[in-house]
């Protein structure tokens, strides 16, 4: 997934996220962000296996039609004041919806790095936030799978069982770790810097670490899903997709990049949808975008090529369909919205809108669409629609 962008009032900024839980019910929404939290596992054992069985109940679903609402709205405790720059997050959803997030001192607009101990929350389904974990080691992404929640930092990857909240396997990379994306039973890494890197294939079962690609540059985003990893090259003319046996494909996008306004990173993968992989293309001087979806097996495309504007067309797949984020270009004066996300023509319908004056929304997560939400002081709030 891409590093989603988060508007701040006055200024585009951009949060560090890596991807795939739930906020808890309304009724939690005034309890108070300084209370305790108890250390927890994601998910309850339920069954004698390794990795132990999960028992986690979904969040609630979006509605197959109609306008969506916020159905859980759940406070972290993280604060800051009204003239305090809110804090940047490291965010992932698993697959069953539970929202895993760390939350760094510097402020959105910066590469978040959370120092060693700090801790990883989880929400799990219409449970209350809680503390999964405090990594040994700052970190700089999370990835979750149904049996894992991963953590990476400048020399490992870590992997906590979720049933059991054990630290089940570590894996030393040779560098840092900027990107992870979990599913098909794989983790996929993006190591070192963006003039630079790899792109690492972890197996959790047997415990390998297989480099799958050295072509990483420029590559501010990754697509996950059930036939493997997605990623643009630099320069955005090709679209690279390794399976879960580290085979590669790669096709052309047949798109033209103006790399004199638009630079090499314009094209990026930034999720799987049913069939379709949704790639993003930010042209111009930051303000014009549009999205364009290929064949997530042949990577034929593009078959649809929508119109939108800078910090639009990130959609996710929810179980009812795309979900976007459409950010205000200026949070002062303008509105955001979370609604039903069209591929063809990029219209944004029955959303919640967030009003102007709040002073950052995103990233957004799936497959349960779930949104950090920043006020204009206190708290960062999760909410889930539905």
């Amino acid at each position: 997934m891409r590093n989603p962008h988060v508007v701040l009032a006055g200024a585009v900024g951009t949060i560090v996220v890596l991807v795939a839980g739930c906020s808890g019910g309304s009724a939690r929404s005034a309890a108070s962000p300084s209370a305790p939290l108890q250390s927890a596992q994601s998910g309850s054992p339920a069954a004698s296996a390794s990795p132990q069985a999960l028992a986690v109940s979904p969040p609630p679903a979006p509605s197959a039609a109609g306008p969506l609402h916020v159905v859980l709205h759940d406070a972290f405790p993280v604060t800051y004041g009204p003239q305090q720059a809110p804090p940047g997050v490291i965010g992932t959803e698993a697959p069953d919806g539970s929202v895993f997030a760390a939350f760094g001192p510097e402020p959105a607009g910066a590469v978040v790095v959370p120092p060693a101990g700090s801790p990883v929350y989880v929400v799990d389904g219409d449970q209350s936030v809680q503390i999964a974990e405090h990594p040994a080691f700052a970190l700089t992404a999370l990835a979750a799978d149904d049996n894992y929640l991963y953590v990476g930092g400048s020399s490992q990857i870590v992997a906590y069982d979720r049933a059991t909240g054990t630290l089940a396997q570590t894996w030393t990379v040779a560098q840092p770790v900027r990107l992870m994306a979990a599913s098909a039973g794989r983790l996929w890494a993006v190591l070192g810097g963006l003039t630079g890197g790899q792109v690492v294939e972890v197996n959790p079962g047997s415990g390998g670490v297989t480099t799958v690609g050295t072509d990483t540059t420029s590559v501010e985003s990754v697509a996950a899903g059930p036939l493997g990893i997605y990623y643009v090259e630099s320069g955005g003319a090709t679209i690279v997709h390794i399976n879960p046996d580290g085979v590669r494909q790669q096709a052309p996008t047949n798109q033209t990049v103006n790399l004199e306004l638009s630079g090499p990173a314009a094209i990026q993968a930034i999720g799987v949808i049913g069939d379709q992989v949704l790639l993003v293309h930010d042209a111009g001087q930051g303000l014009d975008s549009s999205s364009q979806t290929y064949n997530a097996s042949t990577l034929a495309g593009p078959q649809t090529n929508a119109p939108g504007t800078a910090n639009s067309n990130h959609a996710v797949g929810s179980p009812v369909g795309p979900i976007d984020l459409a950010l205000a270009l200026s949070m002062v004066t303008q509105t955001s919205e979370v609604g039903r996300y069209n591929l063809s023509t990029g219209a944004v319908t029955d959303a919640v809108t967030y009003p102007a004056g709040i002073r950052g929304i995103g990233p957004l997560l799936g497959p349960y669409p779930a949104v950090f939400v920043y006020p204009a002081s206190g708290p960062v709030y999760l909410d889930r629609i539905g």
